[in-house]
């Protein structure tokens, strides 16, 4: 089988590069931008939970504030807190929602974001909820409280209807803009550390916010006095800003976005402007050092990564070789992959048939977002297959359907592989997505790639596959690559939750090319790297 990249609707795919990998990672984090539902009172322990964190006093919290990227305006968001006196289960009603729009590829997209908590007269968590539209997707996620520890959460998405128990600690505050109204007491030199809930991944975090010095900053054109902050979580730093009336005046992102306090019609000014915007895709590309001229026949190359620390496992896979690594730098060779030979195919007949070896197993089970045990992703996983049982021909199979049949289309969203199927149109991490459901329901073991691929001139953010036919081999049903070139440079695997590690890049990552090798074949050849 061959299959090289064409065009789509005009487009090559490589224009189809970032989309939900890189925002739906900053959509979680900036859905946090420092800004939690947090009124923290005691600032040299570690807080527990929301009965730490609410000042009697506090009643009720009005706040609008513009989100800006690269200091251009693109929505804003407004959070609000209310005390229902008449409902003790209810008492405490926060509110949060972000509204931005978004140029990417020329084209501007609309996003909206909705945070509700509810906490009980005693500061207890209750109910939480999360809804994000965008034009390709509505999600939906509700979270009642059912004991102590558990919560019952209910996850809707266009095709998706499913209810968990979740275990959430009792300590967790969920991390959902909320502005914390009594960090105005934090003096310098002190320290906070929270325990926060992501309700998109069901992940705890901790997050420490350290005090800096007191000092005038500016927002929306006004000075205000204010306590600078650091803040720390998944290895980001942010800044903030803290009025001496305890709203937020000032958030800064590594990524180039900020927030900053202003009145209600600076806020939908903002929105109105963001026209204006600079193009999501060309904001987030890695600036690269060098270039390489052939990055779709590239079969390897030497990268230098500057500006961010990482352990060696983060990097290190069968295709990605280490030779140097620094505090803040590494130096690695990429190599494109390769078919798995015979001998290693023949070593895994398991996988024909047999039960799978526990290291196997969580490549295999079904999740949230990977329902291969649906019976829909099942019949059509039997249907691309057929009676197929050779592992690399079926892992060929379903990469050429899900190349051919699934529409290129710019989306943003939470990606969900039944979703997929109903819709058939998506980025990388659809198709991607797609690709692992139904190698899983064939049994094949799969998983999600997330990184950068080199594309005019930059490296953008991206997702591909990876499928164990006796040898993991990293596809790309994107693209069009059987094999990946050596340009895919991996740095996280996994769904959401290992996603959100991105934000630790994002803004600060550059790449150099140190050298580039390249050769023309007409397919990617057999290889036995015993």
């Amino acid at each position: 089988m061959k299959s090289q990249a064409s065009t789509v609707n005009g487009r090559h795919p490589g224009t189809f590069v970032l989309r939900a990998v890189a925002l739906v990672s900053w959509l979680i984090m900036m859905m946090w931008l420092v800004r939690y539902e947090a009124f923290p009172e005691f600032f040299t322990r570690s807080l527990e939970g929301y009965r730490s964190l609410l000042s009697s006093d506090v009643l009720v919290v009005n706040s609008w504030m513009r989100i800006l990227v690269n200091g251009k305006p693109i929505g804003y968001s407004h959070t609000t807190m209310e005390v229902d006196e008449s409902n003790p289960m209810h008492y405490h009603v926060m509110n949060n929602r972000v509204q931005a729009k978004l140029k990417m590829m020329g084209e501007m997209q609309s996003l909206r974001a909705d945070t509700t908590v509810m906490l009980n007269l005693m500061n207890q968590l209750q109910t939480f909820s999360f809804n994000m539209s965008t034009p390709g997707q509505t999600v939906s996620i509700r979270a009642e409280r059912c004991n102590e520890r558990q919560f019952e959460v209910l996850l809707k998405t266009g095709a998706v209807r499913e209810k968990q128990v979740v275990d959430i600690p009792p300590d967790v505050v969920l991390y959902s803009p909320m502005t914390e109204m009594a960090m105005k007491n934090l003096k310098p030199g002190q320290e906070l550390s929270i325990r926060t809930l992501d309700p998109v991944t069901m992940t705890s975090a901790r997050m420490v916010i350290k005090a800096l010095r007191r000092e005038t900053v500016q927002a929306a054109g006004r000075d205000y006095e204010a306590t600078a902050l650091a803040v720390e979580y998944q290895n980001v730093t942010f800044r903030s800003w803290i009025g001496a009336d305890g709203q937020m005046v000032r958030q800064e992102t590594p990524m180039g976005w900020t927030l900053e306090r202003c009145t209600i019609d600076e806020a939908f000014a903002a929105l109105e402007s963001s026209r204006g915007a600079e193009d999501m895709l060309s904001g987030m590309a890695v600036k690269v050092k060098g270039r390489i001229a052939n990055p779709r026949g590239c079969r390897q190359v030497r990268l230098w990564l500057r500006g961010v620390p990482f352990a060696r496992e983060e990097l290190e896979t069968n295709r990605q070789i280490v030779e140097e690594l620094g505090e803040d730098d590494a130096r690695l060779l990429v190599k494109a992959g390769w078919l798995p030979s015979v001998k290693k195919r023949q070593a895994a007949a398991w996988l024909e048939g047999g039960p799978a070896p526990d290291g196997f197993k969580p490549y295999l089970a079904a999740s949230t977002h990977l329902q291969s045990d649906h019976p829909d992703l099942r019949a059509q996983a039997k249907k691309i297959v057929g009676d197929q049982r050779d592992p690399l021909e079926k892992a060929k199979l379903i990469y050429d359907w899900v190349y051919k049949n699934v529409d290129k289309k710019l989306t943003i969203s939470l990606p969900s592989a039944l979703d997929v199927l109903r819709t058939m149109r998506g980025d990388c991490n659809e198709h991607t997505y797609l690709f692992v459901a139904l190698a899983r329901a064939a049994g094949l073991p799969a998983s999600i790639k997330v990184g950068v691929a080199y594309h005019q001139d930059a490296f953008y953010y991206h997702a591909w596959p990876a499928v164990y036919v006796g040898e993991w081999m990293e596809m790309d049903p994107t693209w069009g690559q059987l094999t990946v070139d050596a340009t895919h440079l991996a740095l996280v695997e996994g769904e959401l939750a290992s996603q959100v590690k991105l934000v630790k890049v994002m803004g600060q990552l550059r790449i150099e090319v140190v050298a580039e090798g390249q050769r023309s074949v007409p397919e990617p050849e057999a290889r036995d790297t015993e």
